[in-house]
């Protein structure tokens, strides 16, 4: 009889290609997590001894520094130079990484995070990537560049991409769902980021809106292979997102799938997402999507692709983003989890930070 793993994994859309296995987190408890794994079973030049894998160290390195308070153990693990990019802002120096978690901690002195999924790529030589999709929960205690203190839960997803090398992180990519936490505090989201876009800022990206044209030409349907996760990737977003060919919806998901998106969203089935992925291009009418990294991790309960991507655009007021005026440079981070039953997407993950998105529409960047 084949395992809940091996079931899910019969007839994927893709070929898997041969790498080691890393440690397995989903439905297991977070105590066991916090144990080291066992023997090395990738290879893991530079890294500390005690950890198996990179899937292992990601974990408990989270664990270790924000819920055992060895806030240290960043000099250990975070390079000294190292780039921290946010729809918020971007931190250059392993100082500034201490400081902000830090500031975090104190603001949510009973949080809770559970881990979801980590995927993979690379190798010990150039570096393994991760992501590392979570869920925070917490009691809004304390005042936050949000607003005062609320008293109330707050619960939100985050995606923290990671570059590392020799034990230490050089470059992370930080989606947190501020949108989720902005509405549970009961604030306002356009007033709190019209608020966060007229403070003083440190660094900001400057992104140009892509056209939707090639030339003269309008863009095209993918029509490379789709035997690669890679390739399946491209043609999902290339397809879906900047075709807006929404019927092929039908095509890449089950018809119980269910979609997890920033702000607290669900929608359940083909025509739910199909609506939550009209109500976000609606709102950025002539966005495009540009697809930065994909990783995927082999779970207990299937095979799941990571997807960094950026989307780019002007805004037109409505739809996902709201009452935000027309005509706004709009980029948004975000990145999406994909979980996988045979050939079909049963459950998505899709998160960005709708309030550092909005900050920066209303500055113009």
């Amino acid at each position: 009889m084949m395992t809940e793993s091996e079931s899910c994994k019969a007839n994927l859309p893709f070929l898997l290609p041969e790498r080691p296995n890393a440690r397995r987190i989903r439905k297991v408890d977070t105590r066991e997590l916090k144990q080291a794994g066992g023997p090395r079973t990738m290879p893991m030049r530079g890294f500390e001894d005690s950890y198996t894998d990179i899937v292992d160290y990601i974990v408990r390195i989270t664990e270790e520094i924000w819920a055992g308070r060895g806030i240290g153990r960043i000099y250990d693990t975070y390079d000294a130079g190292c780039v921290v990019y946010s729809a918020l802002s971007t931190i250059r120096s392993v100082e500034d990484v201490v400081a902000n978690t830090l500031t975090g901690i104190d603001q949510v002195a009973d949080g809770e995070s559970h881990h979801l999924n980590v995927a993979w790529s690379g190798d010990d030589e150039e570096g393994y990537y991760t992501s590392h999709l979570g869920f925070h929960l917490s009691t809004n205690s304390r005042d936050t560049m949000f607003g005062p203190a609320s008293g109330r839960r707050v619960g939100r997803f985050f995606v923290a991409d990671c570059i590392t090398r020799d034990n230490r992180i050089h470059t992370e990519w930080l989606m947190r769902d501020n949108g989720a936490a902005v509405r549970a505090m009961g604030y306002d989201i356009h007033e709190v980021a019209r608020r966060l876009a007229d403070s003083p800022s440190g660094e900001r990206s400057f992104v140009v809106p892509a056209t939707r044209l090639e030339g003269q030409a309008p863009r095209k349907l993918y029509e490379g292979p789709t035997d690669t996760i890679e390739g399946w990737v491209t043609h999902h977003f290339q397809n879906i997102w900047n075709m807006r060919r929404l019927d092929h919806v039908f095509q890449h998901y089950a018809p119980h799938a269910i979609a997890h998106w920033c702000g607290g969203r669900v929608a359940h089935g083909r025509r739910n997402i199909q609506a939550l992925l009209i109500h976000l291009l609606a709102s950025v009418p002539d966005s495009v999507v540009r697809v930065d990294h994909v990783s995927w991790s082999d779970e207990t309960d299937g095979v799941i692709v990571a997807v960094r991507w950026v989307l780019e655009g002007r805004s037109r007021s409505g739809g996902f983003l709201g009452s935000l005026p027309s005509g706004l440079p709009v980029s948004i981070l975000g990145s999406t989890h994909l979980r996988f039953d045979g050939p079909y997407i049963v459950e998505e993950w899709s998160i960005f930070d709708e309030v550092g998105t909005l900050m920066n529409a209303y500055r113009g960047s």
